[in-house]
């Protein structure tokens, strides 16, 4: 270690690199992920089911390590001073990949289970309260 050089404590917001580790840096970028997917899919958290939470979480944490790694990446570059590929390109692949793997999981599901919010409330209201044909 060089004299000018400052070791940090894991754990300690300043020990932080590239923050792919650190659940600190992760959950505000998943965060952000996520609305920005649900958004898009014109979706409501309310509206999943527990297995679509889960590969939705899946998706938008691992995609928060790519865009922290991103991040790091651009301001460091993909070699260090000696020439040697940074130690977190040693597991972007992996990220990439199974954020690739949950969103395809997820559209998966999404696609064989609809949640049209106007057909449950109206089968709710066909079995509590009997239905417009049950009448007649």
């Amino acid at each position: 270690m060089s004299g000018t050089e400052t070791r940090f404590q894991a754990g300690n917001a300043a020990a932080v690199k590239h923050g792919t580790s650190a659940e600190s840096q992760i959950r505000p970028v998943a965060r952000l992920h996520r609305r920005r997917l649900m958004r898009q899919l014109g979706l409501r958290a309310s509206e999943l089911d527990p297995i679509a939470r889960a590969y939705l979480d899946l998706f938008v944490r691992t995609q928060s390590k790519v865009s922290l790694a991103d991040e790091y990446l651009a301001q460091h570059g993909l070699l260090d001073a000696e020439g040697k590929p940074r130690p977190v390109l040693s597991v972007y692949t992996s990220w990439v990949n199974s954020s690739r793997l949950a969103l395809g999981r997820l559209e998966a599901h999404l696609a064989t289970t609809t949640h049209d919010p106007r057909a449950a409330l109206s089968n709710y209201i066909d079995s509590t309260y009997g239905s417009d044909e049950d009448a007649a």
